[in-house]
């Protein structure tokens, strides 16, 4: 109860400060995120939800970072396009799509609360297993690779972050950098469109969103310049070095 009481109180702190310096905040938080997320082709929404959150309150904060995300992805799914997998990506996006329909049904019957930790618990042993042993050249079978994709839809519908299991499935399916990041970025292009469209429902696109949105844009943009530097910069081990602590960071958040 304590602790809930003293985020309650950091949340209301970080409404109350002046308005230029809480857009500041959310402009570096945007930069630092979306380094991240042109480099790995996820991560940045993980990243840059939580401090938006306490500045701007969580609807804005998912609608607007969903938003500033679909731009990101759709730019590395253009630049990348000669390494998409038409064949995986459909694969993936309508397993995806069926668990995501059975999570948004989920989040009215089952308890949160079960669900959060098994997933964590998921995330941080596949990451841990990752960084520890080396790994199997083989792809997922198919009885791993499709409770993991619709899990990954499960948990997307009921919490809007599935990417962490959707990355296991695809650190194990391309073994390449650069097909990783343009299928990562692919599915996270067509599966935002869903989400959008349900924020744009909620009336969540107004004024405030636009004016985020815009001033977004301009860290954004140097973000993805420099994440494009650094991936091409980086070799494949420490590339996948990189994805996995970042999965071990997400898994371990969820965690806590």
């Amino acid at each position: 109860m304590t602790e809930i009481l003293r985020n309650v109180v950091i949340y209301m702190d970080l409404m109350m400060l002046p308005e230029f310096v809480k857009l500041a905040l959310f402009m570096l938080a945007v930069f630092i995120s979306n380094i991240v997320q042109a480099l790995t082709g996820f991560a940045g929404v993980m990243l840059s939800i939580p401090p938006t959150i306490l500045l701007y309150g969580p609807d804005m904060a998912k609608a607007v970072i969903n938003a500033i995300c679909w731009l990101v992805c759709a730019l590395l799914m253009y630049q990348n396009r000669q390494y998409i997998n038409p064949k995986e990506l459909l694969r993936i996006v309508v397993f995806m799509l069926v668990g995501m329909a059975i999570g948004i049904h989920l989040y009215n019957v089952v308890n949160p609360q079960i669900l959060v930790p098994l997933y964590g618990a998921i995330i941080v042993g596949a990451a841990l297993k990752s960084l520890i042993f080396k790994q199997s050249a083989s792809a997922l079978p198919n009885w791993i690779a499709i409770p993991v994709l619709l899990g990954a839809g499960v948990i997307h519908g009921m919490f809007a972050s599935g990417g962490a299991l959707l990355v296991v499935y695809l650190v194990a399916t391309f073994r390449d950098k650069d097909s990783f990041r343009a299928n990562v970025a692919s599915v996270w292009t067509i599966l935002n469109l869903v989400l959008m469209f349900n924020d744009y429902e909620k009336g969540l696109y107004n004024a405030e969103f636009f004016e985020l949105l815009g001033l977004g844009v301009i860290p954004l943009v140097i973000a993805i310049y420099l994440g494009n530097k650094i991936h091409d910069m980086i070799n494949q081990k420490m590339f996948n070095r990189v994805t996995y602590c970042l999965l071990l960071a997400a898994g371990s958040m969820i965690l806590i």
